[in-house]
């Protein structure tokens, strides 16, 4: 061996001895970063397809991400995790919605959900950020077709809208929660005053355990700027009976926001009365839902009306799953009444 290939030996051992040091150094140094924070990327894929009919129009086909104009529940979501010591962890969250067909949501496909920081004990927990309603969250869960187009909230028929009813999002927020002996709860406040609703505020209270709960709550909505001055409150429950669930749902609301249309309250316009129950049983990876609603509008608030849906959905797993069913709203007005027949599927992760 000549003494240049000598050299180059000696030279490439030498390189490669530092970067192999230099990737421990690094390692080294990241191990502690990466065992005190963690970042968690989860979210909801989903696109449905179907047959609708909207008031006096003709009955089409449509692809959309929750057939009837209930928005999108495709969703990815960042979660940050700090623990602090002594019980005292910092949370963060980054969350977008997007459309599963077409470009919705601007250029980017793009729309701000909630962005958050704040701090979490092992019982109480503090927020601040744009945030989901806790009038909505509170008993999200309760209507087992949410964020499908078979659900009851908002355009379904069988609850309220609006960011102070059960879709949208509260700006400028601060929120401070509980949860001990089979209680939880949480009260939000709006202290900015960017969008003029300084001073609205949301809350709810609940107790029960894995096999029932009841809930209460309530959202007031304090807008100076547009003489905006209403308060929705609820009451609801639900329980499971082996392989059977059940739900209900009252609502009293003031700050109307509804696809059946439900004006907001005013000068000569009373509140409207929503109540809500819904049925479940699962058999194996079969789970059966169905709800009915009726709406009472107040005083010239707008058109009675009662909407139910029925539909399967089959389990592939906690996180995938395929399902179909029916949806009709009938009214006082027919121009605003809907019928949809409805096949989707959701993948979460």
């Amino acid at each position: 061996m000549d003494l240049e290939t000598n050299y180059f030996n000696h030279f490439w051992r030498l390189v490669m001895n530092k970067n192999l040091l230099s990737l421990a150094i690094i390692a080294a140094m990241s191990a502690p970063l990466a065992a005190q924070a963690e970042i968690k990327l989860s979210g909801t894929l989903q696109a449905e397809v179907g047959s609708l009919e909207v008031g006096n129009g003709d009955r089409q086909t449509v692809t959309s991400n929750t057939i009837g104009g209930h928005g999108s529940p495709n969703k990815m979501r960042f979660d940050v995790s700090h623990k602090l010591g002594g019980g005292l962890t910092a949370i963060a969250r980054m969350d977008w919605s997007f459309g599963a067909f077409g470009n919705s949501g601007g250029a980017s496909n793009f729309t701000n959900r909630e962005k958050y920081v704040g701090l979490k004990a092992s019982m109480a927990y503090f927020k601040m950020g744009r945030l989901q309603g806790l009038y909505k969250t509170s008993t999200l869960g309760y209507d087992k077709w949410a964020g499908t187009g078979l659900q009851a909230r908002h355009g379904g028929g069988g609850m309220s809208g609006g960011a102070y009813g059960h879709t949208g999002f509260i700006n400028n927020a601060l929120e401070a929660g509980f949860k001990a002996s089979g209680f939880k709860g949480g009260l939000q406040y709006v202290a900015g005053e960017n969008d003029g609703n300084e001073g609205s505020y949301l809350g709810a209270l609940q107790y029960g355990n894995k096999a029932w709960e009841v809930t209460a709550s309530a959202a007031h909505l304090n807008n100076d700027a547009n003489n905006t001055d209403g308060t929705n409150w609820k009451l609801a429950g639900k329980a499971k009976f082996g392989k059977m669930y059940m739900a209900l749902h009252y609502e009293s609301v003031e700050l109307g926001d509804h696809n059946m249309g439900i004006a907001a309250k005013s000068d000569g316009v009373d509140s409207t009365d929503y109540l809500m129950g819904q049925i479940g049983y699962s058999i194996g990876r079969i789970d059966l839902n169905a709800w009915v609603a009726g709406i009472k509008a107040g005083d010239n608030a707008g058109s009675d009306a009662t909407s139910y849906s029925l539909g399967a959905k089959y389990n592939f797993s906690k996180k995938a799953n395929v399902y179909a069913g029916w949806h009709k709203a009938d009214s006082d007005n027919d121009a605003i009444d809907n019928e949809a027949f409805i096949a989707g599927m959701r993948v979460g992760f």
